[in-house]
């Protein structure tokens, strides 16, 4: 039930003094190849399992998806024709029809067919890391080679541009050989991946030759680069190693007045998050969760991971949507350690209190000022570090007590509650329930009430807050920059290559 999902990651505050080598001059930047960087690791190339954005540079353009979703220059959302050419809605938006491309084509020549769309998605709906972008669909129906229709069990205000992470494949031949697919895809998107080297974290995609689609990249050839740390990142900007990366937090005031950058704003709807597990004791006790909300200091955090780069949709509680801003009588959390101590000594547990670990939070700070807040008002945690996969995994089970993690941005105020607040949503990581909020939601479900949408979404908003188990650490702006004589689009899930000049 909702989408994408999830896990974004974002930049560190590290404070750089310069850099010795020059930056080359615009008429240097050629358009025969570029180089992208990424900032984290790819964890997994299977397109079955495509849940965080660092998979998107590779996956948006080696595989094709239905349609695409498209940030305009004033930062709103628009859908693009894919492998879907058209699609229309029958029984009051209850059955979505896309009519496929005729011309859709993989890599080695086969044809892109309604069966395969029908595969990819019918396996979304079984597979843990992504089934709650599929979670709406009923049935699927193939009513011929490149038509096929889907019934939804309830309507769904954003679709068709909430499976913009659902990549079509050739199933046959990952069937026949995954492993061998995987690493050397046979996808339809633009480009082919020529060059790979995952122990590195770099990839070579090559434009087609004869490519299907209608709007063509003018880039020949993309070479990716993964760059986690941000000052190597700012250092392989200034001197021309690479050509666009995307970035948020401190390092941006060291490129703002680079006359051979451009920085431009880009969407931003994915907040840092700390999450409290009410299922693990001793974080079960409400004042206990209470006094963790009293206990941090959010313009401290937001102005140390973001420094003062902040999305205008920023606020301590955690919800952040294109369609609408936080309802100003929403109840949000605030700095108050007397407050805090005073909860803690009337939580009935013996003092200081053990939380066990904070997980999560370690690549920008955040988890040690947490420790720090929480130890001055009498909370005792331990910041542990584990392995992506493993923090993934952990996160998805919701195995923690306290988890620092990026959210999922929702296209609509109800998505974007149920992403975060709904019960047995996958990205719940938390595993919040409440039987008010699972109501509310229902009700959101199924009006289109501007009025009533946001009355509703305040009721349900002020709930969750009242249970202190999920508090925004900072929205980071996130901004694309690229090297002047380029010309490239705000991103969102991956560099839109096809309106990359």
């Amino acid at each position: 039930m909702k989408k994408h999902l999830a896990l974004l990651l974002a930049v560190l505050m590290l404070v750089l003094t310069g850099c010795g080598n020059k930056a080359p001059s615009t008429d240097e930047v050629t358009r025969e190849s570029i180089t992208l960087a990424n900032t984290a690791p790819i964890p997994d190339y299977d397109p079955l399992n495509w849940y965080i954005s660092s998979q998107s540079t590779m996956f948006t353009n080696v595989y094709s998806t239905l349609v695409d979703v498209v940030v305009n220059e004033d930062l709103s959302i628009s859908c693009r024709p894919n492998l879907a050419e058209s699609w229309d809605q029958e029984e009051d938006g209850l059955v979505w029809v896309f009519h496929l491309n005729k011309n859709a084509v993989y890599t080695d020549g086969s044809k892109v067919t309604a069966n395969h769309v029908k595969t990819c998605f019918e396996r979304q709906m079984t597979n843990p890391y992504t089934m709650s972008y599929v979670a709406m669909i009923d049935s699927i129906e193939v009513r011929d080679e490149n038509t096929v229709a889907f019934r939804l069990s309830y309507n769904w205000p954003s679709v068709p541009n909430c499976w913009y992470m659902v990549a079509i494949y050739n199933v046959d031949l990952y069937d026949a050989d995954k492993d061998g697919y995987i690493k050397n895809p046979v996808g339809s998107g633009p480009y082919t991946v020529t060059a790979l080297d995952e122990t590195a974290g770099t990839m070579t995609m090559t434009l087609k030759d004869n490519w299907w689609g209608k709007e063509k990249p003018v880039i020949k050839t993309i070479n990716v680069k993964t760059i986690t740390d941000p000052s190597t990142l700012v250092i392989a900007l200034q001197n021309g190693e690479v050509d666009v990366g995307d970035m948020s937090g401190s390092n941006l005031h060291l490129l703002e007045n680079d006359k051979n950058l451009v920085m431009k704003q880009s969407m931003s709807i994915v907040p840092w998050q700390l999450l409290i597990n009410t299922n693990t004791e001793p974080l079960n006790n409400d004042k206990l969760r209470e006094a963790i909300s009293y206990a941090i200091d959010y313009d401290a955090i937001r102005n140390a991971t973001c420094s003062g780069y902040v999305s205008a949709k920023d606020s301590t509680i955690v919800f952040a949507t294109p369609e609408l801003n936080l309802p100003s009588s929403v109840q949000q959390y605030k700095y108050d350690p007397d407050k805090a101590r005073q909860l803690v000594a009337e939580c009935g547990l013996p003092t200081p209190v053990d939380v066990g670990e904070i997980i999560g939070g370690n690549n920008n700070g955040s988890a040690e000022m947490i420790q720090q807040y929480l130890q001055a008002v009498g909370i005792q945690a331990k910041v542990t570090s584990y392995e992506t996969n493993t923090f993934v995994q952990m996160m998805m089970g919701g195995q923690f007590g306290l988890g620092i993690t990026t959210g999922t941005g929702g296209q609509s105020a109800f998505e974007n509650l149920l992403n975060y607040y709904g019960s047995n949503q996958p990205y719940n990581f938390n595993k919040f329930s409440n039987a008010e909020v699972d109501a509310i939601l229902e009700k959101m479900q199924h009006t289109s009430d501007a009025g009533e949408i946001e009355t509703l979404l305040t009721q349900a908003l002020n709930i969750i807050a009242a249970q202190h188990t999920n508090m925004n650490l900072g929205m980071p702006a996130r901004y694309v920059v690229y090297r002047s004589g380029l010309e490239v689009p705000p991103t969102f899930n991956g560099v839109d290559m096809i309106r990359v000049k």
